[in-house]
């Protein structure tokens, strides 16, 4: 009985919920066959986890006195009504749904004068519907439909409902699509994969045609989308970080963090693949706005990466203090596995934007390197540490047992492998290079490799003079 289907969801519902449920099961509208109360009590006794010995199948058709198939069929029923219960309950949470259905009963039944009062209600519901996001548009869809289906009953004439339906059938339409058409775009760009739009592309040059102003989502979306699809025009990424400041209280907060998140990934394409620097001071601006909502956090803990780069943009856009602040007042976010290590990085990082090289030298050297990732990042600073503070010998020293590093890690992708030599090799150049040597400096800055085949590009573009 472990496996069961029958356990399998009463191992996800809550005490509170199953006690219900145990109510739901006493009425005899709904259950008619007092076993299956009697084999949910016995069940019940096993709660939260539902693994205890006791409920093999052998030890639970004994403890009740049924044999197997009627304690199969007993199963069964009791699955069933515990799917009427949890739709009951879904229901009853949601008031909208139950004039919607309400209104669809009504109007079956012939009853105007009841129709419209649950008309009124669902109207007056949906206006206090918390966020104005495609599903709130599919609700007014919703009302507006049966309000018309409801008059054609009694109307002959020209009936705004009618109008008033293919009205609100355009925009629930327009913001479901454009959002899906978005989703799939976003997919596409990252996963390399290939979605048919199907009428996507139909639908956003219709939402561009129309102003729409009643309905910001579709606006949203429609920006959204065409900031993913033309990168190259800036507008888009204005338009849509303009929306959001001015309806934030439209959208569910999951939804507002996807579309900033959409923001900051053109922010870091723009900055990337166009070499946009403005567009740092948009990404650290983006991310003060979340984490004044409190919409970077994850379960109450901050990513590691997210924390670095907030850190490495605060430092670059030259806001040191605001990094400092940063550095320290959003330690304690992260995961306590990483903490330490995280911490020391980044603090070693502060110190080398600061010019005070001895002491993230010290910082830099104490930290425990078995994150690849975080390894480089340390060993690259460092590197740029022993060159900026003249010490030659022991950063060709250094450089040599980091080749040797990278060339050891199983783990390594091939292309970080290439990045890390390609900057071993342009650094120890470098570090060759007498200052009066111009022209040869001039030739190595010729010869860099693109940001995508070196890493610290800027840095080793910045000291060659190239």
């Amino acid at each position: 009985m472990h496996q069961s289907k029958l356990a399998e969801l009463l191992q996800k519902l809550p005490v509170r919920q199953l006690q219900r449920f145990g109510e739901f099961l006493q009425s005899p509208f709904f259950n008619k066959n007092k076993e299956n109360e009697l084999l949910f009590n016995y069940l019940f006794s096993f709660a939260p986890d539902f693994n205890a010995p006791e409920l093999e199948k052998a030890a639970v058709a004994k403890a009740l006195e049924l044999d197997e198939r009627a304690l199969a069929y007993r199963m069964s029923e009791l699955l069933q009504l515990l799917e009427q219960f949890l739709l009951a309950e879904h229901q009853q949470a949601n008031p909208l749904n139950q004039q919607l259905a309400l209104m669809e009963i009504f109007d079956e039944l012939e009853l105007p004068k009841h129709f419209r009062a649950a008309l009124r209600k669902a109207q007056k519901l949906a206006g206090q519907q918390p966020f104005q996001d495609a599903a709130y548009l599919q609700h007014l869809y919703r009302i507006s439909e049966l309000e018309n289906r409801h008059s054609v009953r009694y109307e002959r004439n020209y009936r705004e409902e009618l109008q008033r339906t293919a009205d609100a059938l355009d925009r629930a339409y327009l913001a479901g699509k454009l959002r899906y058409s978005l989703e799939m775009a976003n997919q596409s760009r990252i996963l390399d994969v290939h979605y048919d739009p199907g009428l996507g592309e139909a639908a956003l040059k219709w939402a561009g045609q129309q102003p729409f102003e009643d309905a910001p989502v579709i606006l949203i979306y429609m920006n959204a989308l065409l900031m993913l699809q033309q990168p190259e025009e800036g507008q888009y990424f204005d338009r849509l970080h303009q929306l959001l400041r001015e309806h934030s209280g439209l959208l569910s907060p999951q939804e507002l963090k996807n579309l900033y998140t959409y923001l900051l990934n053109y922010c870091t394409r723009r900055i990337n693949q166009f070499r946009d620097e403005s567009y740092y001071g948009h990404f650290l601006e983006i991310n003060e706005l979340l984490l004044e909502k409190g919409l970077l956090l994850e379960d109450g803990r901050l990513a590691p990466w997210r924390y670095s780069n907030l850190i490495t943009v605060g430092l670059r856009t030259g806001r040191l203090d605001w990094a400092y602040r940063f550095l320290h007042e959003y330690k304690a976010y992260l995961p306590e596995e990483f903490r330490e290590n995280i911490f020391h990085y980044n603090l070693g990082h502060y110190l080398y934007r600061k010019g005070q090289y001895g002491k993230a030298q010290v910082v830099l050297n104490q930290l425990d390197l078995r994150d690849l990732l975080l390894a480089v990042a340390a060993k690259n600073l460092l590197a740029k540490i022993y060159y900026e503070t003249g010490q030659t010998e022991l950063l060709l020293s250094f450089l040599e047992a980091y080749r040797i590093y990278i060339y050891r890690q199983p783990l390594a992708k091939a292309e970080l492998k290439k990045q890390v030599r390609n900057f071993i090799d342009f650094t120890r150049k470098l570090a060759k290079l007498a200052p009066f040597e111009v022209e040869k400096r001039k030739e190595l800055a010729r010869r860099l490799p693109p940001a995508t085949e070196v890493l610290e590009r800027e840095w080793l573009g910045k000291w060659l003079g190239g």
